[in-house]
């Protein structure tokens, strides 16, 4: 098993560029900055490259919802939630999303986890009617923190590893 991983750690330096994407792509943003602050790979240049993505993906997001909800049943979709969003008919997340407002986007894009992150915020920001122009530092911003809090964790584990070992 050792081997394993020592052959692993060596090809992964090798090829870090297109591990971290691969694990970006498929893992999230979590799976690949933890992973790779655990093989301890060069987080100077990878880092700008999360944001980079992250920023891609929400003109991308913002303009795919946009579109998906003109289309026969996903506008009848769109319209339930928008109405639901402003008749404040659940009193659970949706409540509280919409007395947030930018604040809550901000929230939801910082979520590490499944159900959070740049997805489901800019999905967010088209229900409550942020334009692009609006949403998009905010995204960003929460995109970086996110970021950070992730690189702490890693840092985290690695230091409890070192103290366990």
């Amino acid at each position: 098993m050792g081997e394993l991983v020592q052959w692993f750690q060596q090809h992964i330096q090798e090829h870090s560029l297109l591990y971290f994407i691969a694990l970006y792509a498929l893992g999230g943003k979590p799976a690949a900055i933890i992973t790779a602050k655990l093989c301890g790979l060069d987080l100077s240049w990878l880092f700008p490259l999360v944001i980079l993505m992250d920023a891609i993906q929400i003109p991308c997001f913002h303009f795919l919802y946009g579109r998906l909800f003109q289309y026969g049943t996903l506008q009848r979709l769109s319209t339930h939630l928008q109405a639901k969003f402003e008749s404040g008919g659940d009193r659970g997340v949706l409540q509280a999303l919409k007395t947030l407002g930018p604040l809550g986007v901000f929230l939801l894009s910082m979520l590490p986890i499944k159900g959070g992150g740049i997805w489901s915020a800019v999905f967010l920001a088209r229900l409550i009617g942020l334009p692009l122009k609006t949403s998009f530092p905010i995204l960003i911003c929460g995109s970086l923190l996110s970021s950070l809090l992730l690189l702490g964790l890693g840092d985290g584990i690695i230091r409890l590893w070192r103290l366990i070992a």
